[in-house]
């Protein structure tokens, strides 16, 4: 057995371990920050990435608990076979050091309105098992799978038009008029049109409807469409765990003269004579930089970290007020005794709706607890990992992850963490016994293994995470917040010198956030380091496969 390595990444703040300037200060170290602050220090600039949570990683991150191990919020990437840009992402952000490791096929198991469906590798493969099962929806189906193949040409488009420059702009309003009219379709509407089974219709929107957290009547077809297609090669874990992505990005900032500090929350953005000039951190010091990056959100960055009269200049608060949030989450992480081999833990997720309409939870009233049948997504990450059993032999993990609103837990707002009563722990354990509950109805083999368990709210996320209301994407993937107000959730702020990265800036999930930070490195380099950036990311995706440097 091999001690596990801890899963704490980053240097905790001290005394004088801060200089006075950097090159850029990235505030949040989410993969979106992260990914920025390795773009800029492959171009040799010295960066600053503050975070307030003890680890690095924002949702990548991992913790341990009694022997245990929980990944937050990695529980499958996709596009990492040869010539996939996530493969290049990683390899160009962690110059090769991250490794993945597939989890087979199929790498999804639905349990939908008491149907069971699995989503196997490749389209052809998942065109055949659905046209199997539901043979009078034959023309339907193919024609659903030829409108996802069309419209993935509008996901590059989507990325395009978070740039800013007119050039970026007048060539995204261009290839809009030319793309398919579909992309831009709500989801649900396109498939109600193309297939009748209800039970079918469900096994088309139903993954999706759970993984973005959005309701499918407002959710574009291009964001199912990217479900889709993200996951046409299969899907990835990490070996070694979650943490192991964040760790893998620091060699890069580091040998740049820069450093990922922990425990170091930012209070406020400096700004000097109308422009950027820095952050002052909750203890005073107050550090320089040209250019702020804030991977903290865009509803914590112009309505907490900058300056009220700034934000309220550029007209932020009225933009605040029109984009809507994110559904909240909770995750009952679990302990089990036993290896993963020895309980038979599936190394593919388990996405459950009891409801016969995976767009019931959203559409319910404010105060119905619905929500423990109408969207609940389980996963075991130690049985993705190969490294797991010599790690923690005998052990076994697993989160059951349900979506939640906000408003379910606000009579605990504002109270502290790990002292907000025995009512709060009352209701904690009545939440816990239910989703135990759906856990041994979907998976009835693991009753009674489950030895340790723990429930985190979305004050917990917020506690931890930092994002309002405990919200999983930041803000709601929908179309008013994909399309309408790209104007300003981009990169590039009305406030010279201030950036935004990750989710808000883009789109929701680990994909989303490495994207948007990318596009945060492009508007910040200039034209030399826009070339670099852009051809050491093309050459390994020519290249096809990862190596280390």
């Amino acid at each position: 057995m091999n001690a596990p390595e801890s899963v704490r990444v980053g240097r905790p703040l001290q005394a004088g371990a801060v200089r006075e300037e950097y090159d850029a200060i990235v505030i949040g170290s989410g993969p979106g920050g992260l990914t920025t602050a390795v773009c800029l220090a492959k171009q040799g600039r010295a960066v600053a990435v503050f975070e307030q949570h003890y680890t690095a990683g924002g949702y990548t991150h991992a913790y341990r608990r009694r022997g245990w191990e929980w990944d937050i919020g990695i529980h499958y990437v996709g596009q990492l076979s040869a010539h996939e840009p996530t493969t290049a992402l990683s390899d160009y952000l962690t110059e090769g050091a991250l490794e993945w490791v597939s989890l087979g096929d199929p790498f999804d198991a639905y349990h939908l309105g008491g149907e069971v469906f699995t989503a196997p590798v490749g389209y052809k493969a998942y065109e055949a098992q659905l046209v199997e099962r539901f043979p009078a929806e034959r023309s339907g189906i193919k024609e659903f799978f030829r409108r996802i193949r069309r419209c993935r040409t509008a996901l590059p488009i989507m990325a395009l038009g978070r740039l800013s420059g007119n050039g970026a702009q007048r060539m995204t309003r261009f290839l809009e008029h030319w793309a398919p009219r579909d992309a831009f379709r709500p989801a649900r509407e396109v498939v109600c049109e193309l297939v009748q089974d209800a039970h079918l219709r469900q096994a088309l929107l139903g993954a999706t409807a759970l993984l973005m957290v959005e309701d499918t009547a407002t959710l574009p077809f291009m964001m199912l469409t990217f479900t889709f297609e993200h996951f046409r090669t299969g899907a990835w874990y990490p070996r070694g765990g979650s943490a192991q992505i964040a760790r893998s990005m620091l060699p890069p900032i580091r040998r740049a003269g820069g450093e990922v500090f922990v425990r170091a929350r930012v209070a406020e953005i400096m700004i000097k004579d109308g422009r950027v000039a820095g952050v002052v951190l909750q203890d005073g010091t107050r550090v320089h930089a040209p250019v702020v990056i804030s991977n903290a959100g865009a509803r914590n960055t112009f309505d907490g970290l900058l300056p009220t009269a700034v934000a309220e200049e550029a007209g932020y608060p009225q933009m605040l007020s029109q984009a809507k949030d994110a559904y909240s989450f909770l995750v009952l992480f679990v302990g089990l005794e036993g290896s993963p081999q020895q309980l038979g833990l599936p190394t593919h997720n388990v996405l459950v709706c009891e409801d016969d309409d995976c767009d019931t939870f959203y559409q319910q009233a404010p105060g119905s607890d619905r929500w423990i049948k109408s969207g609940l997504f389980i996963s075991f990450s130690s049985a993705k990992d190969p490294t797991w059993p010599d790690r923690y032999p005998g052990l076994s993990t697993g989160e059951v992850i349900a979506y939640v609103r906000p408003e379910w837990f606000q009579d605990w707002a504002g109270t502290q963490w790990n002292k907000r009563g025995d009512a709060y722990l009352a209701e904690k354990e009545r939440i816990s016994k239910e989703l135990l509950a759906t856990l041994y109805r979907h998976l009835p083999h693991l009753e009674d293994k489950v030895t340790y368990y723990e429930l985190a709210t979305p004050l917990s996320a917020e506690h931890f995470g930092g994002w309002p209301n405990g919200t999983l994407y930041g803000f709601a993937i929908n179309h008013d917040n994909l399309l309408r107000h790209r104007n300003w959730l981009r990169p590039r702020t009305k406030v010279p010198g201030l950036y935004i990265s990750g989710q808000d800036a883009l789109s929701g999930g680990f994909i989303g956030a490495l994207g948007a930070g990318v596009l945060a490195a492009h508007d910040i380099l200039g034209p030399v380091g826009k070339t670099r950036l852009w051809g050491s990311i093309l050459y390994r995706t020519v290249r096809g496969k990862s190596s280390r440097p």
